[in-house]
């Protein structure tokens, strides 16, 4: 094909398109790390990947730009180059390769193993987020699923060359938040409320979980940030995570240190922020330091207590 055809800014072909993949526990700022990465020229923020084939597509979940995906601009485009995939069959391989159960089995299994739902999920995955390049014309796809599942599915892609930012924040602000907000999940329900010991717990396990990426990826794929440091130095982060991706700051990205200019929204289910656009002031708003309950914040600490330290969050906030 003749390459005066590839959109500008898109990969050339033959080359790997990169895969910004947010490892972490949700409530701890992925989807504006992921907004903010795909304000960027040659960025793509496409949501929560994870959730594509179900439950957005199984429900028919809007699009954040609010157009149905067969009807989004981008989605829509996106679908067309995957008619071969029949959405049921792969549903049922992304239930059992996602499984939280069979993540161990995931780790040591490669896709040529005698693991057929794998090496057809693989496929399946490698072709979708290659159509994400062909139709954006992007060099970098910003995804924001967090579950160390589907990060290593990421690495088994022939196509792809993932590299995996650990988003951490401090439990207590997590555990706070998923007390006390309520919105809509990937199937177009409530999401449920979860105490500050369950909230927490998982907080643990999906960071613990997160973490055991680098033994299968290498520590140069993998970078662990702090959400605390990203919000209070923004422009600074999303320059050196462009850095090490080999991309250069889009400076017309930022009005100023801390001021984002989000373009219209295509991402896919995640916060309900995701469909904010315009000039966005990012700033922690530390309410949960001002509202939580001193018991809900000492069963968060006590439950978190084996790597607070590790990530550098002090037992007394």
């Amino acid at each position: 094909m003749n390459t005066a055809s590839v959109p500008a800014g898109s990969p050339e072909r033959g080359s790997l398109t990169k895969v910004v993949y947010i490892l972490g526990r949700g409530r701890s700022g992925s989807t504006t790390l992921g907004q903010v990465l795909g304000a960027g020229n040659g960025f793509f923020y496409a949501g929560e990947i994870r959730y594509l084939w179900d439950p957005v597509l199984t429900h028919n979940t809007p699009c954040a730009c609010g157009e149905q995906l067969s009807e989004c601009p981008v989605w829509g485009k996106v679908l067309a180059e995957l008619t071969h995939i029949d959405l049921d069959q792969i549903v049922r391989y992304q239930r059992e390769v996602l499984r939280e159960s069979n993540l161990v089995r995931l780790m040591r299994t490669r896709p040529d193993q005698a693991w057929p739902a794998l090496a057809a999920f693989r496929d399946a995955t490698d072709d979708l987020y290659s159509a994400i390049a062909k139709v954006t014309g992007c060099r970098v796809i910003v995804d924001s699923s967090k579950r160390p599942s589907h990060a290593l599915v990421l690495r088994y892609a022939p196509s792809l060359a993932p590299y995996y930012v650990h988003l951490v924040r401090d439990p207590r602000a997590s555990a706070y938040s998923w007390r006390n907000r309520q919105y809509s999940g990937g199937a177009g329900d409530q999401i449920r409320q979860r105490s500050s010991f369950d909230a927490t717990l998982r907080w643990l396990l999906l960071n613990v979980s997160s973490e055991l990426i680098t033994y299968r990826t290498g520590r140069e794929r993998l970078r662990r940030m702090r959400y605390e440091d990203f919000i209070a130095a923004p422009r600074d982060t999303i320059a050196e995570l462009a850095d090490w991706v080999g991309e250069t700051l889009d400076e017309s990205s930022f009005a100023d240190e801390r001021t984002v200019r989000v373009p219209v929204s295509h991402a896919i289910a995640g916060n309900p922020v995701r469909s904010r656009t315009g000039e966005v002031v990012l700033r922690d708003s530390g309410e949960w330091q001002r509202s939580q309950p001193s018991r809900d914040r000492l069963i968060a600490t006590t439950v978190a207590a084996p790597v607070l330290h590790r990530y550098g969050y002090p037992f007394k906030p």
